[in-house]
């Protein structure tokens, strides 16, 4: 919320009176690209066979965030929720999960091989991702999601997100501010992340 003190002149220029005006701003909010946000599962689980989910949420949100933070807009867009052990892509997460409504159904059916018998599920891609939907940088920041986790165990990626600005500034089970994400980047970044949140084009 920014807060605006602006004062009413006469003609002249003279001051009439000093008022506060309370100026709220709109949360910035990205609109997620649901069969991007798919892709990206896929391209995931392809890249790294027999991932869990911990390790394929956190994959994804390192690559929104770097994406983000570098280009002013994520890779498809999720809103993350700061869970205990870290931030958590919502739909990608329901997708994952297989609890998606069912509008959304048809995107996931298809997508990834689960193997459920494990005392947690592990992924497969179950066929080659859609490339055309992803840019470049999009592809680099997916593969740097990836490399940031591999080999890594859950409590060392954990720790590493509970010290981001945004998981930290976050209830427990809220979203996690996009602003909060933006901490300490330039200003022409968070003008183009306002931009694509306000188009809702990724």
């Amino acid at each position: 919320m920014a807060i605006l003190t602006l004062k009413a002149f006469g003609r002249k220029g003279v001051a009439m009176e000093k008022f506060t005006r309370f100026v709220y701003i709109a949360a910035m909010k990205f609109t997620v690209d649901k069969p991007k946000a798919i892709e990206a599962i896929v391209y995931v689980a392809s890249r790294m066979p027999g991932i869990g989910r911990f390790h394929a949420s956190k994959a994804l949100y390192f690559a929104e965030l770097e994406h983000l933070r570098t280009y002013g807009r994520p890779v498809f867009g999720d809103r993350y929720i700061a869970m205990d052990n870290g931030p958590v892509p919502s739909f990608a997460y329901d997708a994952l999960k297989g609890t998606v409504g069912p509008d959304d159904k048809a995107l996931i059916d298809g997508a990834v091989l689960v193997e459920s018998q494990a005392t947690y599920p592990k992924y497969k891609a179950a066929r080659a991702p859609n490339l055309s939907l992803f840019s470049k940088s999009d592809i680099e920041c997916l593969e740097k999601g990836i490399d940031h986790i591999r080999n890594r165990s859950f409590g060392s990626i954990s720790d590493e997100t509970h010290g981001h600005t945004g998981w930290k500034k976050a209830s427990l089970n809220a979203p996690i501010a996009v602003d909060d994400m933006l901490e300490g980047v330039s200003p022409e970044i968070v003008e183009s992340a306002e931009e694509f949140a306000a188009y809702g084009i990724l």
